[in-house]
């Protein structure tokens, strides 16, 4: 009878300890923290592949970065590699004393003789955040650029002059492997590439250069416009550029001896440093200055260009932004039936 007695006072002491064990459980409620989630959004949401130059100039990665949940963000750490160089990691920035809900990156890439970037064409460098909690998570995202070279024209493009039938193209674009595009509602004949040349009027959003001639008027003779030039009526192309639903606007800048033929040949390479150097430095602002000599200003920048003459260079940028050297081969003879002839190199 007491063992009897004494296994029931032990049973009910057991029950009651688990009991307040349950009772203790429901005041704390035994809560689980919500997991938190971090979110990046840099360069805009632009991740993949953004097409630089070979010789690239600032290299920028930037953007918000946001915690939700009940960590923080403790650590944000950004790296660098180079495909084309086995073993090029490199630790760009590193701040592991956080303790924030937000924060930004913002690193700037740029060469110097310590942190050379010379890339080959279709290199891609690719720059790794990662962003470290303070329970631990680490959660990674990516920007990757590619690197382009320059795009240039195989050989000279054939531009019919004002009175020439025999090569109806005026107009020109750099897109579509440097397009030529004609007067009228028709594609007509085939350029020296085997291309048609297509209707101005119905491609005018990727017209860059407009060209004319009128050798008698000695204030023209044979000149580049900008697609979106306010030709007088009855002047120039007013009457098919008036059909136009879009006239972009291309800006020029006559270089004159500041730029030499030979540092635009640079024969044995088309994607040369002395036109991406070159290029990269102007800003299209009316205070360019030669990077070989400081002290000498460029012309300001114009939409029209008269009195072309054969082997002159003309820099030029693109309604979006995109820079360019054109030399002028050749321009038209005094009887209006020769042709315009020009060579383009542009950043990609």
């Amino acid at each position: 009878m007491k063992k009897t007695i004494k296994s029931t006072v032990a049973v009910l002491a057991l029950s009651s300890i688990l009991f307040a064990s349950c009772g203790d459980d429901n005041k704390t409620g035994n809560l689980i923290e919500p997991e938190s989630t971090v979110s990046m959004t840099l360069n805009g949401g632009t991740r993949k592949e953004i097409v630089i130059n070979q010789y690239p100039d600032t290299i920028k990665v930037s953007g918000p970065i946001s915690i939700s949940g009940a960590a923080k963000i403790a650590k944000v750490e950004v790296r660098r590699s180079i495909l084309s160089i086995p073993g090029s990691y490199k630790v760009m920035s590193i701040d592991s004393t956080l303790s924030v809900t937000s924060t930004s990156i913002n690193v700037n890439d740029v060469p110097s003789p310590n942190n050379p970037l010379i890339l080959i064409s279709d290199d891609k460098i690719t720059y790794l955040v990662l962003v470290t909690d303070s329970k631990g998570k680490l959660t990674k995202d990516s920007v990757v650029f590619v690197a382009k070279p320059l795009s240039f024209t195989p050989s000279s493009i054939i531009l019919g002059a004002t009175a020439n039938g025999l090569n109806n193209s005026k107009f020109l674009g750099y897109a579509n492997n440097f397009q030529s595009y004609s007067t009228g509602t028709d594609s007509v004949g085939t350029d020296q590439f085997g291309k048609k040349y297509k209707p101005a009027r119905n491609n005018s959003n990727l017209i860059d250069f407009v060209f004319y001639s009128n050798i008698p008027t000695a204030t023209v003779k044979a000149a580049i416009y900008s697609p979106n030039y306010p030709f007088a009526v009855k002047e120039g192309w007013n009457a098919e550029i008036a059909t136009w639903p879009v006239k972009r606007n291309t800006q020029f800048i006559r270089l004159g001896s500041n730029f030499s033929i030979s540092q635009f040949n640079n024969a044995s390479d088309p994607s040369n440093s002395a036109v991406i150097l070159f290029l990269r430095g102007l800003k299209f602002d009316g205070n360019d200055v030669n990077p070989s000599d400081n002290t000498v200003k460029l012309a300001a920048p114009t939409n029209k260009i008269a009195k072309l003459v054969d082997q002159e260079v003309i820099a030029f940028k693109s309604d979006e932004g995109k820079l360019g050297l054109m030399l002028i081969a050749k321009v038209p003879t005094d009887d209006l039936n020769g042709n315009f002839e020009v060579q383009i190199k542009m950043l990609p």
